[in-house]
């Protein structure tokens, strides 16, 4: 790894630790992912959830027909650019949202909209710490995988 490269993964782990700490950030737990679509006429709907149980470990998922081609149930639900370009063309907005709760298990859980970006690097059921913004949440980092606890 070089050095650069290394100074900037320890930058944004110290970073990410210091704004959980100092309650900047929350620790939470991933357990559903939404592609979200508004169409220009009609009802908003979920074009892609995938949903993770902590009791049984278990994953789901449900893709709209008009996504099923582009997204594998055995990769991570993930939206490349251009298949947001085509969603955004064809609609009034595409939105990334995840549900997070307590990594704990207890407790209340949230839904919150992430950047596409944000969205991508984070999987059902992984701990992540996540910043608060009015235009919904960021991704601080993943703490853990949860193909790492498994």
């Amino acid at each position: 790894m070089k050095r650069r490269a290394f100074l900037g993964a320890t930058l944004s782990v110290l970073i990410a630790g210091c704004a959980n700490r100092l309650g900047f950030a929350d620790r939470v737990k991933v357990v559903e992912k939404a592609v979200r679509i508004h169409p220009w006429d009609g009802e908003p709907f979920e074009a892609a959830v995938r949903r993770y149980d902590p009791d049984s470990g278990s994953i789901t998922e449900e893709y709209h027909r008009d996504l099923e081609e582009y997204l594998d149930p055995d990769e991570p639900l993930s939206i490349s650019e251009e298949l947001h370009d085509r969603l955004d063309a064809n609609h009034e907005i595409v939105g990334y949202r995840i549900r997070v709760c307590e990594p704990n298990g207890g407790g209340d859980c949230d839904i919150t909209t992430f950047l596409r970006d944000d969205f991508n690097e984070v999987e059902v059921g992984d701990i992540a710490d996540i910043v608060s913004r009015s235009s919904g949440a960021g991704l601080m980092s993943v703490h853990e995988h949860r193909d790492e606890r498994e």
